[in-house]
């Protein structure tokens, strides 16, 4: 896998997401865009989707090839975009990633385990049946 030519594929996805965005959104208005916050999403539902059809329309939308692709290029994003530069005077950022599925929903432990320790998001079964709040 070439590593700069899949990550090129994935600014190309971000640009026209941007693109579609920003077009869509009224003149003097502000908003927040994350396109590694999509990426994010759809890498993580990719890994853990048992739908071939879905697997195939994600890897479709993001121009890669395999799961292992995009799974590469998401640790290699998150290594660099999200490195903690504070000690040399550099940025530190930070995002907040995170999964919430409904309790009564069984859980895959390996995807729990990959959530958590590769995509370093949170994981909560909560009770959305009944306790919807607003």
């Amino acid at each position: 896998m070439d590593m700069q030519e899949a990550m090129k594929k994935q600014n190309d996805v971000s640009m026209f997401l941007a693109g579609k965005v920003i077009s869509a959104v009224a003149n003097n208005s502000n908003f927040v865009f994350s396109p590694a916050s999509i990426n994010s999403v759809l890498t993580m539902t990719a890994a853990t989707s048992d739908s071939k059809s879905l697997k195939s329309f994600i890897l479709s939308f993001l121009r890669s090839s395999s799961t292992e692709e995009i799974n590469a290029i998401f640790h290699e994003l998150a290594s660099v975009v999200l490195k903690d530069g504070s000690e040399r005077g550099g940025p530190k950022i930070t995002a907040v990633n995170g999964v919430w599925m409904e309790q009564s929903l069984s859980c895959n432990p390996d995807w729990e385990d990959l959530f958590q320790n590769f995509f370093k998001a949170s994981f909560t079964q909560v009770d959305f049946r009944n306790k919807v709040s607003f």
